[in-house]
């Protein structure tokens, strides 16, 4: 069923840090700085946004293009509506966060694994999902 199609899954993020942190893919400056990438990307329906700021060009342009292709068929329109379905906190500054992202029944679940280092958060992993089940695995 094409609303069980994984349409990426576990991107290892780079977590090189370099002195231009902000445009480092898959490093920010702070939690917010994360979250507005995220949201900003997704609620647009916009996933070539979002593997190109959480991904570290781990999948070719050629890849992304046909990701977005697939993701646009999913979800022709906005998704305007989001929310933090689930954060459990790890210890030493790790955490993985269960989002949504939604549109009238169309829903996209959001999975990151996310590490505070205090001066910077880095998201380690990134996935999306349209299957709750597949995502809700990662706890």
């Amino acid at each position: 069923m094409l609303h069980r199609i994984i349409l990426i899954t576990f991107f290892a993020i780079s977590s090189a840090i370099t002195a231009q942190a902000q445009t480092t893919a898959g490093v920010f400056t702070d939690y917010t700085e994360l979250r507005t990438a995220l949201d900003s990307a997704l609620t647009k329906a916009d996933i070539t946004s979002a593997l190109r700021r959480f991904d570290a060009g781990v999948t070719s342009e050629g890849q992304t293009i046909d990701v977005q292709r697939q993701f646009d068929k999913l979800f022709p329109n906005a998704l305007p509506n989001t929310a933090l379905v689930r954060r459990e906190t790890y210890g030493g500054g790790i955490s993985r966060e269960l989002l949504v992202y939604w549109n009238g029944t169309k829903y996209l679940w959001a999975s990151v694994l996310i590490h505070d280092r205090g001066n910077e958060v880095v998201a380690i992993e990134f996935s999306v999902n349209t299957d709750y089940d597949t995502i809700a695995g990662e706890f």
